[in-house]
C-alpha cells in the first residue's frame, strides 16, 4: 500500500516535458563518511545544471540530503535527467534479476535507499522516451544496468537516418570522480560548441585520464540535439563553458 501511494504521488509530481533534473549526491562521499574533503558532487552538479539551463531546459532537483528517493522517483520523467552518486547491480525482486541503480542522498552514509530501473520505468509509463539521461556512476554504462530502457532508450547505437531522440551515457565499471570530472566538463562544453550528442561524447573521451579510472559508454541517437523542445535553437554566442 505504501509503495503504491508513493508511485501515485510520484506520477502527481511529475514534471513538465521541458524540464531537466540533476541529482547529486553529497553526503556519500563527504568528510563525515570518507574522512577526506569532497567537492566533486557539488562541482559535477555545477556542470550538469549550468549546461542544461544553456541548452534551454528548466533545471530542477537537489544536491545533498534534498536528493532523496521519493525526490529522485518523482523527477524520473523529467526529459532530461542528471544524476551523480554510487551506483552498482542491485537485486530487483520485481525484475527477479541484478540491475542497475544508483543511491539517493537522504542524508545517510551508508544503507540510503536505491533507485531501480523498474520503479523508472513504472513513473515513465506513457511518457516519451528521455531527451538525455547522463548516470555519473559505477557500473550504469553496462548492459546488464536496465536504466536506458527505464527511460525509454534502447540500448543500440544509432547514426544516421530514422535516429532516436534521444541519448543516454554512463561508466562501465568503477568510475574514478576525478577522471569524470574532466570527461563531464567536455561534454557539456562540446554541447555548448553545437555539436551532436555523440560528436559531443567522442570529442569528451580526447581528454586526458587513464582508462582504468573511467570506461564511458552512450547509446541512442549519435546526431540527437538535446535542447529543450519548447525552445529554439539557444543562441550561444560561441563557445560558452561550464
Amino acid at each position: 500500500m505504501v509503495g503504491a501511494v508513493l508511485l501515485a504521488a510520484a506520477i502527481t509530481l511529475a514534471p513538465p516535458a521541458e524540464s531537466a533534473t540533476v541529482f547529486a549526491n553529497r553526503t556519500a562521499f563527504a568528510e563525515p563518511c570518507t574522512g577526506t574533503t569532497n567537492t566533486f558532487p557539488d562541482q559535477l552538479a555545477r556542470q550538469a545544471r549550468s549546461a542544461l539551463a544553456a541548452l534551454g531546459w528548466e533545471v530542477g532537483g537537489a544536491v545533498g540530503p534534498g536528493f532523496t528517493r521519493r525526490a529522485a522517483v518523482s523527477s524520473a520523467a523529467s526529459a532530461a535527467f542528471y544524476v551523480h552518486s554510487h551506483g552498482d547491480l542491485y537485486w530487483d525482486a520485481k525484475s527477479d534479476a541484478r540491475v542497475g541503480g544508483f543511491r539517493a542522498d537522504a542524508g545517510l552514509c551508508l544503507g540510503a535507499p536505491v533507485l531501480l530501473p523498474s520503479e523508472i520505468a513504472a513513473v515513465r509509463r506513457g511518457v516519451s522516451p528521455a531527451s538525455l539521461v547522463f548516470i555519473s556512476s559505477c557500473h550504469n554504462g553496462e548492459r546488464a544496468s536496465r536504466l536506458p530502457g527505464a527511460f525509454g532508450i534502447a540500448q543500440r547505437k544509432v547514426q544516421g537516418a530514422n535516429e532516436p531522440d534521444s541519448f543516454y551515457v554512463s561508466y562501465v565499471g568503477t568510475a574514478w570522480q576525478g577522471a569524470a570530472l574532466r570527461f563531464e566538463r567536455a561534454f557539456w562544453r562540446a554541447l555548448l560548441d553545437g555539436l551532436t550528442a555523440g560528436a559531443a561524447f567522442d570529442r569528451a573521451l580526447l581528454v586526458t585520464y587513464d582508462p582504468d579510472h573511467l570506461s564511458p559508454e552512450w547509446w541512442g541517437g549519435y546526431g540527437h540535439l538535446p535542447y529543450a523542445p519548447s525552445a529554439q535553437l539557444p543562441d550561444l554566442g560561441g563557445r560558452r563553458y561550464v
